[in-house]
């Protein structure tokens, strides 16, 4: 049996890592963005519970989204096994359009929302929706980049 090379995987979590942390960093500058807003409505204590409702949420995606991570990585490192026929190859075609076509979905659930989402100028409860909106978006696409990561490094140590 032939020795698997992981380099491939092992440059996607790479990215995967800096993608981290632009996201971190956009997260922290929304927080701070949305806390300002709050703070000129005179309802800071808004902050926090938005703060609170996405963490919430986030509790309620983390399962799907580990598992998503989980199947993707599976996918992937199914990829790098060598000699693979022209079936195998268009099983794992498959299998990586159906996980890009479930993140190309929360992707556009979460724009629609936000894109959809009344003005903050013509109702007052926008801004706290939008707020928890945006905050669970980048806390799930940061949540799915890290279960990718964790998932992988779980997968290359039983290899």
């Amino acid at each position: 049996m032939a020795s698997v090379d992981f380099k491939k995987l092992n440059r996607q979590m790479m990215i995967y890592r800096i993608v981290q942390t632009v996201l971190v960093g956009m997260l922290v500058v929304l927080a701070i963005v949305f806390q300002g807003h709050f703070a000129a409505m005179g309802k800071p204590a808004l902050f926090l519970r938005t703060i609170l409702f996405s963490v919430v949420i986030q509790g309620c995606l983390i399962w799907p989204v580990y598992k998503l991570a989980w199947r993707d990585v599976s996918v992937e490192i199914e990829g790098l096994q060598p000699k693979l026929t022209p079936e195998q190859l268009a099983a794992l075609r498959k299998k990586r359009l159906i996980g890009d076509l479930w993140k190309f979905c929360g992707v556009a659930f979460f724009v629609v929302f936000v894109a959809l989402a009344p003005d903050a100028k013509k109702s007052i409860g926008a801004t706290p929706v939008l707020a928890i909106t945006i905050f669970s978006f980048l806390l799930t696409c940061l949540m799915y980049f890290q279960c990718f990561n964790f998932s992988a490094k779980k997968r290359i140590k039983q290899s």
